[in-house]
């Protein structure tokens, strides 16, 4: 019979020789993991005993390659599982031949998860879509259905009136600038004298724009 490490080199020719999964021993999870543990207790011995020990180091060579052609094999097989488990997941069989019981619970694993994705966030996708909501009851042959009642919308509150604010006479000494006076936009012109709400007139006299004067009928009013 020859050794794992043969066997690991052709179990690797043949998985890359096949779409599908090849067909390896139902203990092959187990006895590599085995295999390599021991090769690596028995080149960390053999090194420990004689550091310049040519079977040791041999033997620690030998263990690399396998963990290489072993990690190979598995990648390898992983991917063909998620692709099955994909492919079932939109339609296709879920059938994985050849798969080990380590694969066979991932690839269940990875279809559950694919399918639940599938109908919490795209439902549209699945072939049998959700029952529409119930249809409203029909009207007997010759009824004329009551017309819906449609309730109009409640009037706005009427906003109070607002009282006028005490006005103010300014003359304007920094002409070329615009307010807005209501509904309405002024250009202020130098020596114009205007009346605005007191409040306003104050940020103009505040601003250098304009002066107060008295109010009287005498003040021309440009």
């Amino acid at each position: 019979m020859p050794d794992h490490y043969t066997q690991l080199l052709e179990w690797r020719r043949m998985e890359a020789a096949v779409r599908g999964l090849a067909k390896l021993p139902h203990d092959f999870y187990r006895t590599t993991a085995a295999y390599l543990l021991e090769m690596r207790g028995a080149y960390e011995a053999e090194l420990r005993e004689n550091p310049s020990s040519r079977k040791g180091e041999i033997l620690r060579q030998t263990y690399q390659r396998a963990t290489q052609v072993a990690r190979d094999i598995i990648e390898a097989r992983s991917q063909k599982v998620m692709s099955a488990a994909f492919q079932a997941s939109i339609g296709g069989i879920k059938e994985l031949p050849n798969a080990l019981p380590e694969e066979r619970g991932i690839f269940d694993a990875m279809l559950a998860t694919l399918t639940d994705h599938r109908r919490q966030s795209a439902p549209y996708l699945e072939a049998h879509a959700p029952p529409s909501a119930a249809a409203p009851p029909r009207t007997p042959e010759g009824a004329v259905p009551a017309p819906a009642k449609v309730s109009a919308p409640a009037p706005a509150p009427a906003r109070p009136a607002r009282a006028p604010g005490p006005l103010a006479w300014v003359r304007i000494v920094q002409g070329g600038r615009r307010i807005e006076l209501g509904a309405e936009t002024i250009d202020l012109r130098t020596d114009d004298v205007i009346s605005l709400p007191a409040e306003q007139a104050k940020l103009l006299i505040d601003a250098k724009v304009a002066e107060a004067v008295e109010s009287s009928a005498n003040v021309p009013v440009t």
